[in-house]
């Protein structure tokens, strides 16, 4: 025994514009992560490393 209308249409899920969506969600957040990740904000120089090794004592 089936419950319901069988011959009533059944609402769309709309998975193909959910999939658009989420894809088009994903492309934009990497370019904008990768702009933000090279973007200089206070337009500074690099800063160097300075290393220094110390002498060994003996």
């Amino acid at each position: 025994m089936a419950f319901g209308n069988p011959n009533r249409r059944r609402a769309s899920l709309n998975v193909g514009w959910m999939l658009l969506a989420l894809v088009a969600a994903s492309f934009t957040g990497a370019v904008l992560g990768l702009i933000w990740q090279s973007y200089d904000w206070f337009g500074g120089e690099i800063e160097e490393e300075h290393v220094t090794v110390e002498e060994p004592t003996g």
